[in-house]
């Protein structure tokens, strides 16, 4: 019998990802030594906590004891240090089941350092199902090329994060096979529509994109989804996208080709502050309807990346 995976090309795993890959997120997430325990906040996971009903109790915060609260709740070493009565705060934990929208299409196959955009989005999106998964939540998705795409219902299950992540499998190892990539801003705005029909509420919607062609239609679905539920954005970006090199470049779409010098009548400077002033009117434009953006590079590892970030979100 001929084995045609005999001759199947073999790519390093920072340009096509692997099964093996992406599951040796569930040791690190569930180590505890990827994300840091925080009762409120996940750059992955969204918003995890409510004073709805829910399964449990999640600790937010101490503050001062006032008339009313509960005896129990004192926080006796806070007021032992301080001389102060502190009562410990509780909100009320709601299942949050996560809903990833990965995007694998042609536009994602770019990298020019380290990984490429589709590789670092698939990494992305492993970290935060298996972070799902080990808070008790359910979690499915949309993987999307422009071949079709797979919707996996959201399940608490870890059978079910690894059958989303050999769909992620799927559809990264045959980006290579594309000899052109063309923009195509409606297979987001389809995928981000079937995600609306599917989600009801209290989901938290993670989308992991470059978002290289976003339009008024892409930005409504995200408004209407953020309405009942918690969006999430992730930007992935090159290094590239940021900065181009100096010297004489030759840049071409396809089927146009300009010459290119940074120096050229401060071309260089125009192209970073136009990134720039892109990732700042996103998140700026966003806030508006408490949608955040984390942005993410391909030079850096994923979680690295998080590190840092939660570094930041708990010094706050």
């Amino acid at each position: 019998m001929f084995n045609f995976n005999k001759h199947k090309p073999e790519y390093p795993i920072e340009v096509v990802t692997t099964l093996q890959d992406l599951m040796r997120y569930e040791f690190l997430v569930q180590s505890g030594n990827l994300l840091p325990s925080h009762p409120v906040y996940s750059i992955l996971a969204g918003r995890h906590a409510s004073k709805l009903r829910g399964r449990g109790l999640d600790f937010e915060e101490v503050r001062h004891y006032v008339a009313g609260d509960d005896i129990r709740n004192i926080d006796w070493r806070v007021t032992a240090r301080t001389g102060e009565t502190h009562s410990k705060v509780f909100n009320e934990e709601k299942e949050r089941p996560t809903f990833i929208v990965l995007d694998q299409s042609s536009s994602m196959f770019f990298g020019s350092r380290r990984f490429v955009k589709s590789v670092s989005a698939a990494h992305a999106a492993a970290i935060g199902a298996f972070y799902t998964i080990k808070r008790g939540d359910r979690v499915g998705g949309i993987i999307f090329n422009e071949d079709g795409f797979d919707f996996i219902a959201p399940k608490r299950s870890k059978a079910v994060v690894q059958h989303l992540l050999q769909c992620v499998v799927n559809r990264n190892e045959i980006l290579p096979l594309r000899k052109v990539a063309k923009p195509n801003t409606s297979l987001l705005n389809s995928m981000l529509q079937r995600t609306q029909a599917s989600v009801t509420h209290d989901y938290v919607v993670t989308v992991i994109s470059d978002f290289s062609t976003i339009d008024d239609e892409t930005r409504q679905y995200l408004r209407n989804m953020s309405h009942h539920n918690d969006v999430i954005l992730i930007h992935i970006y090159d290094a590239l996208d940021q900065a181009l090199p100096d010297g004489k470049l030759v840049l071409s779409d396809g089927k146009y080709q300009i010459a290119w010098q940074n120096s050229k009548r401060k071309w260089g400077e125009k192209f970073k502050k136009s990134f720039a002033d892109i990732q700042h009117e996103l998140t700026k434009e966003f806030s508006r309807y408490r949608i955040p953006i984390v942005f993410f590079n391909t030079t850096e590892t994923i979680e690295d990346q998080i590190m840092h970030s939660m570094g930041k979100i708990l010094r706050k």
